[in-house]
């Protein structure tokens, strides 16, 4: 009786529960509390929203930027600003931004909005510009969406000034979870000085977004250190045309209407730092079976290493098995990417292939080594031009004469999620035990690589 009493005294306060769930589940798609830019050691938005370490999700093709800062500013002038912010797969935007002089940490000048896509909050005497319920655009899918207001400079100029963000790539499901959260930052200085006057680091959390929008796992034929999260997968396509450009003409599409060498292949990412991949090749019906294990791949970092080693066996994996090391490691400089990939494989002489009078290089040896040599040069943040070269360092070279080191370039197109790189390469197969080991075509001819991430 009493446990029957204490139920209907609780009727009338399911409505109440209800109501103070959804505002608390709604509230932050209203704008978020004031404090979250990131800067000035606030927090961001991943207070709540903590699924995804800071600015992951650049890694899959994510976007975040504050446009339209003067790299000095003039007093009392109106600069109309925007943040961009786009994620593929999420459908629900946010941020939050606030512009404060780099010594002192107040408020530098006064941010006004322009639309009902955003409103601004006040605490302690600073600014912070956000989104509205409405600016949130709910169901927009992948993005990226803009964010417009406009900056009144102080008056008059007396410190240089930083723009702090913070963003919220979201699923729109209602709750904090699978969400990725950005952070960026802008500087404008005063005149005569320009932007030269860097902020101090408690002061200017600027995350630069990596030059290259979404990473792959292969430069060309080379292994890149890969740097997939837990539970993450890479798909991708790699299509060699036989007929070399030497040979080619408008008629035939310089190659296009010749047959193709083709591979299909996966990585999927175990733990943070291990994944494992499979793939197969037309030519040979090749399989491979391989893995990695990330050294170091921490982004903010200018050197990246992985350990990548495997198998593969032609004929549907039952002969010819060709065991491999590979340890890849890529080096940053400003637009520059070096890759240096020392690849030692086991068993990559084909004895049925070494007939009496058939020429061979080093067919005394059973084993390859080489060291590949990649770059990828950044032109902008989609667009890069890459290439790369394998020679031969000692070891089986091959049957025939030919001692020729493995020879491809090409750009690299990238896009949400995807990676396109079209490229002229002098292999037209896939393997270690084939790039690896130089002998056979000196001439280039077209082909391609497809990559898809998938989170």
């Amino acid at each position: 009786m009493k446990l029957g009493r204490s139920l209907l005294m609780l009727v009338p306060l399911a409505p109440l529960a209800v109501f103070f769930g959804s505002v608390f589940l709604l509230g932050y798609s209203s704008g978020p509390d004031p404090r979250m830019t990131g800067g000035f050691k606030e927090d961001t938005c991943r207070t709540c929203h903590n699924s995804y370490a800071l600015n992951e999700g650049s890694t899959f093709g994510g976007v975040f930027q504050i446009q339209g800062v003067p790299k000095a500013y003039e007093a009392g002038v109106t600069y109309p600003l925007r943040v961009v912010i786009g994620h593929p797969g999420k459908s629900r935007w946010g941020f939050e931004l606030s512009a404060r002089f780099s010594g002192t940490g107040g408020q530098a000048g006064q941010l006004v909005p322009t639309d009902l896509l955003t409103q601004v909050k006040e605490d302690t005497g600073i600014q912070y510009i956000e989104h509205t319920t409405a600016g949130t655009r709910q169901g927009t899918g992948d993005g990226p969406v803009e964010f417009h207001f406009n900056w009144t400079a102080p008056s008059p100029v007396t410190a240089p000034v930083v723009f702090n963000a913070s963003g919220n790539a979201s699923d729109g499901d209602g709750n904090p979870t699978g969400d990725y959260i950005y952070s960026a930052g802008a500087y404008s200085g005063v005149p005569g000085q320009g932007a030269s006057q860097p902020g101090a680091p408690s002061e200017l959390t600027e995350a630069k977004r990596p030059p290259r929008l979404s990473e792959s796992s292969l430069v060309a034929n080379l292994p890149a250190p890969v740097d997939l999260k837990k539970h993450s997968v890479e798909i991708y396509i790699q299509h060699r045309f036989l007929q070399s450009l030497a040979d080619g003409r408008p008629g035939n599409a310089f190659g296009v209407d010749s047959g193709a060498n083709i591979n299909l292949g996966f990585n999927y990412a175990i733990t943070n730092r291990l994944s494992f991949g499979a793939s197969r090749a037309r030519f040979g019906q090749i399989i491979t079976f391989a893995g990695n294990y990330e050294i170091q791949t921490r982004q903010d970092s200018f050197w990246k290493l992985s350990l990548h080693a495997g198998v593969e066996g032609t004929n549907n994996f039952e002969r010819n098995y060709s065991p491999f090391l590979q340890l890849t490691s890529s080096f940053d400089y400003k637009i520059l990417r070096l890759y240096v990939v020392p690849s030692m494989v086991f068993n990559s002489r084909i004895d049925s292939l070494l007939l009496p009078g058939v020429p061979a290089i080093n067919p005394q040896d059973d084993h390859t080594f080489s060291i590949g040599v990649g770059a990828d040069i950044a032109l902008t943040p989609k667009l890069s031009l890459l290439g790369e070269v394998v020679p031969r360092v000692a070891g089986f070279g091959g049957i025939g004469t030919n001692d020729y080191p493995s020879v491809s370039t090409g750009i690299a197109i990238r896009t949400w999620g995807h990676v396109f790189t079209i490229l002229a390469s002098s292999s037209r197969d896939f393997t270690p035990a084939a790039y690896a080991v130089n002998a056979g075509q000196h001439n280039l001819s077209l082909g391609f690589n497809i990559y898809r991430r998938v989170h």
